[in-house]
Formats: C-alpha cells, structure tokens, sequence
C-alpha cells in the first residue's frame, strides 16, 4: 500500500507566484555561449524544474517556449495542485508539474538540457543537498547546464543572525499567520530601539525591518509567505562559494559561472587589489572566493556543467554574432538622423550606466539608437547590422562588411560588460510587439495573473507590478477588442461599479463625454505602457 506523503509547510502556505528572470533557458544559453560552450537551442529543449512551488517560474517558460517541454517536481501536494490546476486553465501541453520527493528522482525522467533548482539547496536538508548535485549528474545531458542557487558566507553570517532571532522569538508558535507576525513586530523593535545608524549591526537591522515593512528603496517587499519559507524555514543554511563547488566537482560537474555576468567581473575594484587577488587565487574557484570575501555576498546564482566540457571564460566579440540584442537605455539625441548626425549621443541605462558615442563610433552610435528605438524587441546581430548599414553609408566589399561586423560586436561586448541594461545579449526573441495593434493582444499567461496576483511575468520573463488600472485592462487583451471596445469594457465594469474613478483636474463631477474621453487617451498611453513593459505578443 502506498501511504501519502504527510503534509508539508508548503502545502499550509504556498510559496509566492514568483518568476526569475535569471532561471529562463535564455539566460542560460547566451551564459554558455558568452563563456564559449554550445548551448542546447532553448526552442526545442527539455527542462526540469526542482522545487517548482506552485509553477509560477516554469509555467511562464513552458508558455514562452511552446515547442520545448518543461518538468517540475515539489514535494507540495498543495502547491502542486494549484499549479496543474493553472496548466489546465492555460491550456499548454509542454509542461507537466509532479508532486515527487527529490530523494525519489531516477533516471526515468530521461535527460534534460536545462536543470534549474532555484531557493533550493540552502533550505533543505544534507542528503537533499546531495541528492540535487546526484541528479544533475544523473539527468544533465551531455552538453546541458544546470542553475542552482544558494545563500552564502560571509555575508550570510549577518541575515542568519537575524534568522535565529526571529525564529527563537517565534518557537512557541505553530501558526504560520502569527508566527510571520511577530517576527516582523520583533524586528520593528529592534530597529526602533538600536541606536544611530553608525553602527554596522543597527543599520543591518534597520534595513532589514524596512523591506519586511515594504520601505525600503533596494530590497523588494518580503511577503508572509516568503518570510516563512526563506528566513523561518526549517533549514536555512548559507555556503562558502569554494563548498558549493567542490560538492558539485564530486558529482562530476565544473564551476561554468554566474547566471549574472557582471558578478563574475572584478571592475569595481582597484587596480591594486584585482592585481592581487590574481597573484594569491590559483584558480578560478579560488578568485571567485575571494571576491564573495570582498563584496560580503549573501546570495549566489551559480552554472555547472559537466566536468568534461572545454571552458572558456574571457567572452570574445566573435560570440555576439549569433545572439540578439537588446537595450533599456535612453537616448537624448534619437528624434530624428538629421538632428544627430553630427551631436555626440548619450544613453543612460536604469543602473545610471552612461554611454556617449560620437561619430568616431557611427556604427556603433546608430545600432544603439536603433535598440533604443526597438524596445523591447531583441533583434539578432546580423538584423541589427544591417539596419545600421541602412542609416549610415553601406561597405564597399565583404572585406569592409567584415570590418564593420568586427567592429560592432566588439563595441556590443565593451558595452554589456559595462552594464547589462545598456547592452542585452539573449539567444532568442520572444515575440514581443512594440507597436499597438488595432486589436492588442496581451501574453495568456499574464492576462491569468492579472486577475489573482498582484505581479504578473512578462514575455522577457521579468516581474511586472501591475496597478488597478491595468490589472483591469490586461485580462481583456485578448485579441477580440478594439480600442473602442475596450474603452466600452472599462466603462461598463470598474468605472460602472466604483472600482476606477476618473476625474479631470480634480473636479468633482464631469459628463459622461468627458468621462469617455479621458478614458479613450488614458487607455492609448496603458497601451503603450504594456507594450515597453513587454507584456503585448505579436
């Protein structure tokens, strides 16, 4: 007789509807590609999912990527059944979540290109631990990538101590709505009653008690749910970054790099200390080490793959040719080719990046403007060549369109190296549209959100914060509408019912003309706003 496995934390409360922009198969493959491997093609690949939750990363992936097919497995008979109840409601038939012990994982799964285990291995027990390192081993196909991510040491000692706080505040209770209480109202306290802010251990509380209270600036609101299974789980254990990788090397699989690019660089630091730290670090793992000592790093986003594999770390420009790209910044000079022939243009990217190219860059110069201009679209490199050769003069010969090949995809790498929101490298294009169609059409899986979550996940895999308007709007982008319809829509829910108010100027009272008015020219610039925020599907 088979027993029923006993009921989990999770299955009390589900883990948040979170998507991880740094777990999408795209992220992967240029990562491999970047650092010189032959990354399985993500739109016909197989990927398995550990620790799932209710499937709000892999089922935004098995929708973005309807020719590959996706796995998830959880122990959480609960969260699974919301998340195969979500499947069913969308429709897609390329990802299957079962509630299976990792302890229970085999062979028959069959092999997989992508294996991602995100808040996985520091919140479960050693021989889970051990196991996830066997599985990878196990179900990894020969060319294929596993993300696992994890707390580490040294900057871990700082929130562990919180957590023994908070969870020695809480022991006596065992429900999970109060417990999340108290531990903020304990943390509340302390910040209030530590002294100044010129003490290392006050501001590290301070802080903390911010984002538990949804104010603070860099960290993002923790939620009950959140704080349960992450701080106040059970397990909860950080890592040196050099365990982490020595576990994996005795499973067979190689340190490849970060899902983040720009951690594995040593640009912040002075000449004198990378000069150092390359004089002291034998190798690769040691560097890395030292670094997490430098920045005090608290969490880690790692790649492996298998041991065998040829690795080669130092990007080069001749790899960008077979990515597409694209670019979050903004330009000041981009109204027209006329007004910016000769200016020098500035982009600035949401991290504060700035990047001016004149025309001794015109290559260069022209292909960001034409990134900018195409947000959010990711247009391949040789599209992007040869939209510029259309705005500046075209080579003479395939020696001179060399030359020019040559010359952007080395600017392209100078600038993501730089920063990641001047320059994206992806390996595919999602089908995003910039442009508003006459009947809009909104991705499935964020119009489903829309209607119970707060967030929803974008077609770039990205978290989006929906406000009441366009949680209202979003659901009815089907396709089936146009903007006058969808003004109709507004006007016969929300506004009808008191759900949307629309004002003028503050006044108290306007016609039912205007009232339709401000709405039609409210919905136009909504319409646009989704479409930068690449939540519109062509």
């Amino acid at each position: 007789m088979n027993l029923a496995p006993p009921p989990t934390s999770f299955d009390e409360v589900p883990y948040p509807n979170l998507s991880h922009v740094q777990t999408h198969p795209d992220r992967l493959a240029t990562m491999a590609t970047l650092l010189g491997l032959s990354a399985p093609p993500i739109e016909h690949c197989r990927v398995l999912e550990v620790g799932c939750a209710i499937g709000g990363n892999i089922i935004p992936m098995a929708y973005s990527l309807p020719e590959s097919e996706f796995v998830g497995i959880d122990n959480s008979r609960q969260q699974i059944a919301i998340g195969q109840a979500t499947i069913q409601s969308l429709a897609l038939e390329n990802v299957v979540l079962e509630q299976r012990d990792i302890l229970d994982v085999d062979d028959s799964l069959g092999q997989f290109d992508y294996i991602i285990a995100h808040g996985f291995l520091s919140w479960v027990s050693p021989p889970v631990q051990d196991k996830l390192f066997k599985v990878c081993q196990q179900l990894l196909a020969p060319n294929g990538m596993a993300y696992v991510s994890y707390n580490t040491y040294p900057g871990g000692y700082m929130m562990h101590m919180l957590r023994d706080m908070m969870s020695y505040h809480t022991r006596s209770l065992d429900n999970p709505t109060e417990r999340a209480r108290q531990a903020r109202d304990f943390i509340r306290f302390m910040a209030e009653t530590l002294p100044g802010t010129d003490d290392a251990y006050a501001i590290h509380v301070k802080k903390y008690a911010q984002s538990l209270q949804g104010e603070s600036q860099v960290r993002p609101v923790k939620g009950d749910a959140a704080l349960l299974h992450d701080e106040l789980a059970e397990f909860n254990e950080p890592f040196y970054f050099h365990q982490v990788a020595e576990r994996a090397a005795s499973h067979g699989l190689q340190y490849l790099g970060e899902a983040d690019f720009h951690s594995m660089t040593d640009r912040s630091l002075i000449r004198q200390a990378s000069e150092k730290l390359r004089q002291i670090a034998e190798n690769v793992i040691e560097m890395e080490q030292y670094l997490d000592f430098l920045r005090n790093r608290t969490f880690r986003r790692t790649l492996f793959c298998r041991e065998e594999i040829p690795v080669d770390r130092q990007p080069t420009a001749d790899r960008l040719r077979n990515l597409y790209f694209a670019s979050q910044a903004r330009s000041e000079t981009s109204e027209s080719k006329d007004s910016r022939a000769g200016a020098v243009a500035k982009f600035e990217a949401p991290d504060g990046a700035v990047l001016f190219l004149s025309n001794k860059h015109p290559l260069t110069k022209e292909a960001m403007h034409y990134l900018v201009e195409s947000w959010p679209q990711a247009i391949h490199f040789d599209a992007l060549l040869k939209a510029v050769h259309a705005r500046v003069e075209a080579p003479s010969d395939a020696a001179a369109s060399a030359r020019d090949a040559r010359a952007l995809s080395e600017h392209l790498l100078a600038s993501y190296r730089y920063s990641a929101d001047l320059v994206e490298p992806h390996s595919y294009a999602p089908p995003i549209v910039a442009e508003i169609g006459e009947r809009p059409v909104a991705s499935e899986v964020a119009r489903f959100q829309a209607q119970r979550y707060p967030q929803v996940t974008n077609l770039r895999h990205e978290r989006a914060t929906l406000d009441e308007f366009n949680r209202y709007l979003l659901p009815y982008l089907d396709g089936s509408r146009d903007h006058a319809a969808l003004a109709d829509v507004l006007l016969k829910g929300p506004i009808a019912d008191g759900r949307l108010v629309v004002r003028q100027d503050d006044q108290a009272t306007i016609s039912s003309g205007e009232v339709r008015q401000i709405l039609v020219e409210q919905l136009e610039r909504r319409l646009h706003q989704l479409a930068r925020s690449a939540l519109l599907i062509g």
